[in-house]
């Protein structure tokens, strides 16, 4: 099971659906859950585009609350909350709460798949993160938007939620260039 899908579990959230490469829209409309989904994608991407520091891949594996979490991914913290909303039509208090959920949600998973090692868990963090890179963007709504919010235009970017053979090659290779400096 991937890490978006264990932390929806954990969560007890509608299941997360795929996002349809030509479309941008979920491959299964009627059971889409536009703020769960955005919640948990959005705060995973931003997991993942601060792993790609070694130094801020290691602060996050000590953080134990979620609002410790979210100050330290979310620059444009507020900004990104009002998009959710948006997007999912709830209040900024609720996609806070929810994303404060999430975050929480995040760190007991984290412990579960760390090794006890303080000293690894920065690295075992990024790459953990890098083999879930394709799988965090697959559901990812193209409707969000978020790689505006997090200075990542290649987020929003497609060819992200592409399969097949080819599709899946090249996703090897971008994962490994995705590794930190």
């Amino acid at each position: 099971m991937n890490l978006p899908q264990q932390i929806q579990e954990y969560l007890g959230y509608p299941k997360l659906q795929l996002i349809d490469v030509n479309t941008g829209l979920p491959e299964d409309e009627s059971a889409f859950d536009k703020l769960s989904q955005a919640v948990v994608i959005s705060f995973l991407t931003a997991v993942f585009k601060a792993s790609r520091s070694k130094e801020t891949a290691a602060r996050i594996t000590g953080i134990r609350a979620g609002n410790e979490l979210l100050n330290a991914l979310f620059e444009k913290q507020e900004e990104i909350i009002e998009r959710i909303a948006e997007y999912s039509n709830h209040s900024t208090a609720i996609t806070t709460e929810k994303l404060l959920e999430t975050a929480s949600a995040f760190i007991v998973q984290l412990q579960k798949l760390l090794p006890a090692d303080e000293a690894k868990k920065g690295e075992q963090l990024e790459n953990l993160l890098t083999g879930e890179r394709h799988e965090i963007l697959r559901y990812l709504p193209a409707d969000l938007k978020l790689g505006a919010y997090l200075d990542d235009k290649t987020l929003d970017d497609r060819t992200n939620k592409m399969e097949g053979p080819i599709s899946s090659l090249l996703h090897k290779i971008e994962n490994s260039f995705s590794t930190s400096n």
